[in-house]
Order: C-alpha cells, then structure tokens, then sequence
C-alpha cells in the first residue's frame, strides 16, 4: 500500500486546528471590525484626600459632563451611575488652586477613550475648618394687613453654632432663617423656621429649626385728605 502524502497525514487534526484557528481569528478581530460610536454621560464628580482640619470654601460642580469613543457593544455595556471623575487633594495647601480633569481621571474602561471633559478644570480653595457662634436674624418678607405694624421680632433659639471655613465665618455677623411671610397678617403670630447657611461649605451644627414671633400692633390710621373744594367764578 502506498505511504499517503505528508500533506494528507492527520487530516482531521489539521482539519479540526484551522476551524480553531479561524474562530479564534474571528472573536479577536471582532473588536477591529465592530462599528466605532460616540456618547455623551453626565458623572458624579468626588473630591478624595481632603486634607485634615481643612475644607472646601469655593462653590464646586456636583457633575462632569464626558464625551467617550468606543466600540459599540462595550459602550452599550457602560453603566453611567459607576462612572465618576475624581479629583485627589492628597498633600494639596490651603489657598486657591486650579485642577485640570484629564482621561486618567475618570474611571472608563480601557477599550473606551475620553475625547472630552466639560467643565476641563476646576477652581478649589482649601480653607481652615472654623467653629463660630452667630446670632440668628428672621427674615421677614411682605406687609402686615392695613392698620397693622410690626411691634417686635424674636427668635428661639437666639443663636445657632456653625462650622465652615474660616475666611467665611470671619465675613459673618449674623445668620438669616428661611423667608417668614408677614402678608396679610392681622395678628400676632409664632412659626417654625430653618436657619440657613448660604455660603459656600458652611453648615449649622447647632440651632438649625427655630421658632420665629413676630408681635404685630395697631396703628392709628391716617387723617383722610381733604378735598380741595372749587368755586366757580362768577361772570359778570
């Protein structure tokens, strides 16, 4: 019997290692020959190594809005609530400060490429942590009803303890509740407010829910005006 050709020896093995190799070809090639598309995501942004006894005193954006490049199924894969771009503050001084968000900022996959950060970069100032405490003012919008004015205003409790950055509190004499409307009133009357904080990073720690009083009086009305009279000229 003839030898077979060499070319013909274990033909199925060498069968069976090209279909091998070309479905091993075809699953790795798959990403090059996958269409290329573009999204846009809104992500979290977060601040980490805050330096201790220190705080941010400048306002800061809570999102980044990033455009991404990828192959269409691992950008379909993406989950956007895990997406965040992060900021590190490890060894950053007090002061001012301006932080340029780049692709390594932002934890995408790699198969997935960043082309673009909006805001690029983000003013931070670092400021000393303050404890302060302040008096509490109402603040009291609208007009009694006619006939009635404001007698007396109190707060309780009369002060609340704050904490923020230190430059901040310095520029504060008092502390303001939510809006407290007078409209209309005809008598004397007491309500529930909430001291706020409206400066960047300062919070209330003590004295946050207040009781405002406003005592209203009677008052005189005015003296109608008289009515200028006329007299008509007689002709003669």
């Amino acid at each position: 019997m003839a030898p077979r050709p060499a070319l013909l020896r274990n033909l199925g093995l060498k069968i069976l290692a090209l279909v091998i190799g070309i479905l091993v070809w075809f699953v790795l090639s798959a990403r090059t020959r996958e269409r290329i598309s573009e999204r846009s995501y809104r992500i979290a942004l977060s601040v980490v190594n805050i330096p201790p006894r220190t705080i941010i005193a400048s306002p800061l954006t809570s999102a980044v809005d990033v455009r991404v490049r990828g192959p269409f199924t691992a950008l379909r894969q993406v989950d956007s609530t895990k997406l965040e771009a992060v900021v590190d503050l490890e060894g950053a001084d007090k002061g001012e400060k301006i932080y340029r968000l780049s692709a390594d900022d932002i934890n995408i996959p790699p198969e997935i490429e960043v082309i673009s950060i909006s805001p690029g970069e983000l003013r931070i100032v670092l400021d000393a942590v303050a404890d302060m405490v302040l008096p509490i003012a109402a603040n009291l919008t609208g007009s009694p009803a006619a006939g009635y004015a404001v007698a007396d205003v109190t707060v309780e409790p009369r002060s609340a303890r704050v904490q923020g950055p230190a430059t901040s509190l310095a520029r504060m004499k008092t502390i303001t509740t939510d809006p407290v409307s007078l409209e209309g009133r005809d008598a004397s009357f007491s309500v529930p407010a909430t001291v706020l904080a409206d400066s960047p990073g300062v919070r209330v720690r003590e004295g946050q829910i207040v009781t405002v009083s406003v005592r209203l009086r009677p008052v005189a009305a005015p003296p109608p005006v008289p009515t200028p009279t006329r007299t008509a000229a007689v002709r003669r």
